[in-house]
């Protein structure tokens, strides 16, 4: 799908460049990483989403985060058609290993300074917390809970539905799972930001924390860590980022069948989707806060 020339000519390379392209994925919208030889070698993501919206609010996403000066995302290199060129950073996914020491505590910080950014780029920007997360009873019944399990939980999750609407707003990556964050040791960039635009600012922490496999005590750390980033009361702010964790965990889940789907034919995706529907799972069963609304849905649900 990449216009090999159009990058190419775009990157002021020549025709004849010596390049190898290495598709990222098995599906036609996978990034394709081009590396390029001879005296001067580098390398370079080539991205595209599947749906032209998506992919023009990736790119009006990435320059306004370099305009302001956010080095926690690839540089944008070039603009071809609806595909951004970007560069390679070195790092790696927490869905393919360990994340390497200060790697975690990295990404709490870039988010915090994502969140504190005065940018109103991307989707939404017209709507409000209760437009983007409307009152509803949550679907529990397609995940598998029996009503005896529900029923109890109602509540519980009518008041978390409260905690959401009042928790902070703005700037958000909303889809800052594992898979769209590069982690090195002591940093860490973002990719992806089809999605990115107003909305609620813990559900990217509690995204990243749940889809990264990190255990219970080391999630509470690390929304604390961002907390104080973000010059809040950390004890607070980790509570309701584990609460708020159970309400985004629910939904991903609830839209994991969609994804599935959508993946079809991606080996890679599919297995990618598949560990951290797993992870969420386990993440929202174990606490790493001490809300008494999150041990009233755990009780309910799990217990």
């Amino acid at each position: 799908m990449v216009d090999e020339a159009g990058v190419l000519a775009a990157l002021g390379l020549p025709a004849d460049a010596p390049t190898h392209w290495e598709n990222l994925g098995e599906s036609p919208w996978s990034p394709v990483l081009l590396s390029v030889g001879g005296s001067s070698p580098f390398e370079a993501v080539v991205r595209e989403p599947a749906e032209p919206e998506a992919a023009q609010n990736h790119i009006a996403v990435a320059e306004a985060l370099a305009n302001a000066g956010f080095v926690h995302v690839p540089r944008l290199l070039a603009v071809v058609g609806a595909a951004s060129v970007e560069e390679a950073v070195p790092g790696a996914t927490a869905m393919r290993f360990v994340p390497p020491p200060g790697s975690a505590e990295a990404a709490m910080a870039a988010l915090a300074e994502l969140h504190a950014l005065p940018l109103r780029e991307g989707l939404d920007w017209g709507r409000t917390p209760l437009d983007l997360s409307p009152a509803a009873e949550v679907p529990l019944h397609r995940l598998g809970f029996s009503a005896v399990e529900r029923e109890p939980a109602r509540e519980p999750l009518l008041e978390a539905h409260g905690y959401l609407l009042a928790s902070p707003f703005g700037f958000a990556h909303r889809n800052a799972i594992a898979a769209n964050v590069l982690l090195a040791a002591g940093n860490a960039w973002f990719t992806d930001f089809s999605a990115a635009g107003y909305g609620p600012q813990y559900f990217d922490v509690a995204a990243f924390l749940l889809t990264s496999g990190i255990e219970a005590p080391g999630r509470r750390a690390l929304a604390a860590a961002y907390a104080r980033h973000r010059d809040v009361a950390p004890d607070t702010a980790a509570d309701l980022i584990d609460l708020l964790g159970i309400l985004w965990g629910i939904g991903w889940l609830l839209e994991l069948p969609r994804k599935l789907i959508t993946n079809l034919g991606d080996d890679a995706a599919t297995d990618a989707l598949k560990l951290a529907s797993s992870r969420v799972e386990k993440g929202m069963r174990q606490p790493a806060g001490d809300s008494p609304v999150a041990a009233a849905i755990r009780t309910a649900l799990w217990p």
